[in-house]
């Protein structure tokens, strides 16, 4: 092959390269070793409550619920409890006129509404219909019974270069993808306030904390690929991860 030539094929893949766009699955991981994973879901369990993580979603998602273990009720302090993402703290009480918000109460609360209660039919106990947390600052929680909260992105406008530390080409679910640990520590906490009184006299937290972990890379026909039976093939959707999609060439090759 000629130089002229040559030039010429280079330039058409990298100029096909660049006009591709990219899916990254990020993956999500406790702090601490009091958060287990169990049935695919990251839970945190103490005496009085049991909270169960759900992630995924363009960009991420804080959705959760919180499960009374006790035979008495208990109360949430919405005010006094928060998404901390990098230190900055995003309110879960009034937090319409927050620009990261968009609705994600009324949105996500709904759609894992099924999720939840079909988690809660695997597990040890039982509860009634799933509730959303709407616009109260404190919310009674009756023995035996769940309330969900879905509010925040976790990565708005952030994506994930594969040319950070310890990239690899691997191949996942009958994908061929790249492999990279994120060199961006985005950490991000869920920082609740419970009492067994409407008095908050006998005031508790939960303070969980994660941190994103592994960075999955790969062309978007292969994040949704489905074989001629109508079936997933690549199977990357679960609790402990994200996706971001549509990302530009340059926002990932640097």
């Amino acid at each position: 092959m000629s130089i002229k030539k040559l030039l010429l094929f280079m330039l058409v893949a990298v100029s096909c390269s660049s006009c591709s766009k990219f899916t990254q699955v990020v993956y999500v991981s406790p702090v601490n070793e009091d958060i287990r994973s169990i049935n695919h879901f990251y839970q945190y369990e103490n005496d009085d409550v049991k909270v169960v993580y759900w992630f995924w979603a363009e960009h991420g998602i804080m959705s959760y619920f919180v499960w009374n273990k006790t035979d008495h009720p208990l109360y949430i302090d919405w005010k006094k409890s928060a998404m901390i993402n990098n230190g900055k703290k995003m309110a879960y009480y009034t937090n319409e006129n927050s620009s990261n918000y968009k609705s994600f109460g009324k949105q996500y609360g709904h759609s894992w509404i099924n999720i939840f209660n079909q988690y809660s039919a695997k597990s040890d106990f039982r509860a009634s219909l799933e509730t959303v947390v709407k616009d109260e600052r404190i919310s009674f929680l009756p023995p035996r019974s769940y309330i969900s909260n879905a509010f925040y992105n976790l990565t708005a406008n952030v994506y994930f270069d594969i040319t950070d530390r310890n990239t690899e080409e691997e191949t996942i679910n009958f994908c061929n993808v790249y492999v990279s640990r994120s060199n961006k520590d985005v950490l991000f906490r869920n920082y609740l306030t419970y009492s067994a009184d409407e008095k908050f006299e006998t005031e508790q937290h939960v303070d969980n904390e994660f941190r994103l972990n592994k960075v999955i890379t790969m062309q978007n026909h292969l994040f949704g690929f489905r074989s001629v039976e109508g079936h997933d093939e690549n199977d990357w959707e679960r609790p402990t991860r994200f996706y971001i999609t549509n990302l530009s060439w340059k926002d990932v090759y640097k």
